[in-house]
Parts: C-alpha cells; sequence; structure tokens
C-alpha cells in the first residue's frame, strides 16, 4: 500500500547502521564511549527540529490541498462563460472555443506529471488570448472582460503551484538537521547499553524515526510531486477535483 512505501523504503538506511553497529561491536570490539542516557539531550533537540520543520512544510501543504479544486472551478468557469458567449452571438463556436480551453486543460494534466515544462504550459494558457480577442472583436466585450479575469486567476493558480513545488522550505534548516541526524546516528554508534538486546532495539529503532521523519518532510516539502501516470504517492496532494473536471470537459466536447 502506498501509505507504507515511505516505512519500507526507510528501513534499508536501518538496516546499514544496525550493521554498521555490528561491525564496531563484533568484528572491531568497540564497546562505546558514552552512556546512551547522556545522549538524550541530542535526541530532544533532533525532536525539537523535526517538529520545526514538519509544521512549516505542513502549512504549505495545507495551501496545496486547496488548489486543485480552485483550479478545477476557475476552468470550468471560463468554460460556462464561453457558452454563455456563444448564446449571445451565434457567430462563436462555441464547439471550437470548448475545445481550445480542453487542450488547455490537458496540457495543466502533462506539466503535473512532467511532460511537458513550466514554460510550455504557460504558452498554452497564453492561446486563451486569441479567443478573448475574437469574442471582443465580435462585440462580446463583457464576456471577453469576464474571461481575461477567470485567465488571470488561472495563472496566479498555477503559478502558486509552480512555487510550491520548485521552492524547499528553509534549505538551512534541511542543513541543520542533516547535520543533526548524522550526529545522532554517530552518538547512537559510540553509545553503550545495559544489553545487546536493547543495544540493537534502540539503535534501530530511533535511526529509523530520524530517516523516515526526515523523509517525509522532504516528501510534503513538493506535495506535486506526480509520477507519469498520475497517480499521487503517500504525501502528494489528490488531483481528483482537476480530474474529474477533465473527464467532464471531455464528455461536453
Amino acid at each position: 500500500m502506498i501509505k507504507w512505501k515511505l516505512m519500507v523504503t526507510s528501513i534499508p538506511y536501518m538496516v546499514v547502521v544496525i550493521g554498521l553497529n555490528y561491525i564496531l561491536g563484533t568484528v572491531i570490539g568497540f564497546d562505546g564511549i558514552i552512556e546512551f542516557a547522556d545522549v538524550g539531550l541530542v535526541l530532544t533537540g533532533g525532536i525539537f527540529l523535526v517538529g520545526f520543520m514538519l509544521a512549516g512544510t505542513m502549512s504549505d501543504y495545507k495551501e496545496s490541498e486547496k488548489l486543485p479544486a480552485e483550479l478545477a472551478c476557475t476552468l470550468e468557469a471560463i468554460e460556462e462563460t464561453m457558452a454563455t458567449a456563444a448564446v449571445s452571438k451565434p457567430d462563436l463556436d462555441e464547439k471550437k472555443m470548448r475545445a481550445s480551453l480542453f487542450e488547455v486543460t490537458t496540457d495543466i494534466s502533462n506539466w503535473f506529471v512532467k511532460k511537458i515544462s513550466y514554460e510550455q504550459m504557460f504558452y498554452s494558457l497564453s492561446k486563451l488570448q486569441t479567443t478573448i480577442s475574437h469574442m471582443e472583436k465580435l462585440g462580446g466585450t463583457s464576456y471577453a472582460t469576464r474571461m481575461l479575469g477567470e485567465l488571470n486567476v488561472l495563472r496566479k493558480t498555477v503559478s502558486r503551484i509552480g512555487v510550491i513545488s520548485r521552492t524547499n522550505f528553509l534549505s538551512t534548516g534541511y542543513a541543520l538537521l542533516e547535520v543533526l541526524i548524522a550526529a545522532i546516528i554517530i552518538l547512537l554508534l559510540i553509545s553503550k547499553f545495559k544489553s545487546v538486546l536493547a543495544e540493537y532495539i534502540l539503535i534501530g529503532f530511533v535511526s529509523l524515526i530520524y530517516v523516515y521523519m526526515y523523509r517525509l518532510i522532504q516528501d510534503i516539502d513538493d506535495p506535486f510531486e506526480y509520477a507519469e501516470s498520475g497517480e499521487p504517492g503517500a504525501a502528494e496532494v489528490p488531483l481528483f477535483p482537476f480530474e474529474e473536471y477533465r473527464d467532464r470537459a471531455k464528455s461536453r466536447l
């Protein structure tokens, strides 16, 4: 299942840490130089930083959840404006206008799955300007003005999606977190434990938690990272409002 993918792919990191501990203890005969209880303060600092980074990335994630629905609503509003304009101005080809909008919708969908670039997607949006200009020439100024406003909203929405997808939350925070996780793992490897069982359980459990949380934060930081099939991962925003609109638009062609 998707929800277990991140956990399963984090286990090899835990196995590597346990393997290093086995080599140090069994092969080299290293028994540790500090007590595990003395590492508590560093573990607490790591938990605090993980919480801070997770809270920061979650704020963008919660905003991202709204964007596919806003995108679908804007596209549908443009389509409805086209249909209304075609009733008032019979010279307008409603089918052709719907087809041009569906082409834009398809290009946005392809951009989500990285089949086309950000620049190509924006060039596709600019094609709607031709429809707006034609509408205005035929006397549909009010409809053209409305569509221009809706096109502006559409550009803002996809621009916001692009910004969230392409920017990381506090690269300096990531650097500190990486150093702290590395320090925690090293401290675990040089710690003394009361029993061998406790040693392997604690080293494996703590290293798995920190590696998993670090990878989860990275995954949440880009909530629009989809496979070519369009299937979302465990931490990607579902696109079903946009996909359902695309299916509706296709059926109306």
